[in-house]
């Protein structure tokens, strides 16, 4: 049970900094600027995917026709749920990075999704709708 406790507390203050530290880049462009610069590049052509998310109609499924696997938008295609090409997104960052994914964020109308992103080369082999905040 103390264990069970411990974990729990750990998990919370590490979720309780970890929105501290977005927040302070967040309120300073010039931190964010900074910080871009010294951060681990972004995994495949993920600059050029997120510039195409504008806010347009249908700006992600552009993005997806252009930089995710056949095999990806068939799956994609067969889901009967909502998916990363439903949205109208824009303002799209790179929020972490990890080996060859990275967690994004991007506006989209009155909310922020946030999905990971799995890039084998040049294409997405992978995405994970993690939400809104």
């Amino acid at each position: 049970m103390k264990n069970l406790i411990t974990a729990a507390a750990l998990t919370v203050a590490t979720f309780i900094a970890s929105c501290s530290g977005t927040e302070a880049n967040a309120t300073t462009e010039t931190s964010t600027e900074k910080s871009g610069k010294t951060a681990v590049a972004n995994p495949g052509k993920m600059n050029e995917l997120m510039a195409l998310l504008d806010g347009t109609e249908g700006c992600a499924q552009k993005a997806v026709n252009t930089y995710f696997t056949e095999d990806l938008k068939n799956s994609l295609d067969e889901s009967n749920s909502l998916t990363f090409a439903n949205y109208n997104m824009m303002e799209a960052k790179v929020i972490a990075v990890e080996g060859q994914c990275c967690t994004m964020e991007a506006k989209s109308g009155v909310t922020t999704r946030s999905f990971k992103l799995c890039w084998q080369g040049d294409k997405v082999s992978s995405v994970e709708d993690l939400g809104m905040k």
